[in-house]
């Protein structure tokens, strides 16, 4: 199983093409993939601010995606909290630090983007582009 963050689930139902190949390649041969709450959370806000457009409402939008993509979605957990305050970051977004903390205490890598995620030698990742 992989994590991927908020900006890949929204890459990958909305424009593939921000992905790199060798990350398109990953997800199609992984045999699960999860998102955390915070996900679609974060999905609805960015909707809502406009950075995300489309036709349709956040709820509208966030259920078609949760339905045609076969995602594990994960709860935050208290252990999921606990961890995105205690580990050590570099980052101050309370998001990325419990997506983070998701991928720790699932004990599963995370496809990100982000330069902060990616440059935490305690966490796992995948490039994403």
């Amino acid at each position: 199983m992989i994590l991927i963050d908020t900006h890949v689930w929204i890459w990958f139902n909305s424009d593939p093409s921000k992905l790199s190949e060798v990350a398109v390649e990953h997800l199609e041969r992984e045999k699960q993939i999860a998102i955390s709450s915070i996900s679609i959370y974060e999905t609805m806000v960015a909707i809502e601010k406009g950075r995300l457009i489309t036709s349709h409402s956040p709820e509208t939008l966030v259920r078609r995606w949760l339905s045609s993509f076969d995602v594990k979605r994960i709860p935050v957990s208290e252990e999921i909290v606990i961890q995105s305050r205690t580990l050590s970051f570099i980052l101050a977004d309370p998001f990325d630090r419990m997506i983070a903390g998701t991928a720790v205490c699932e004990k599963v890598p995370l496809m990100t983007a982000d330069r902060n995620l990616l440059s935490l030698d305690w966490l796992a990742t995948i490039p994403a582009q």
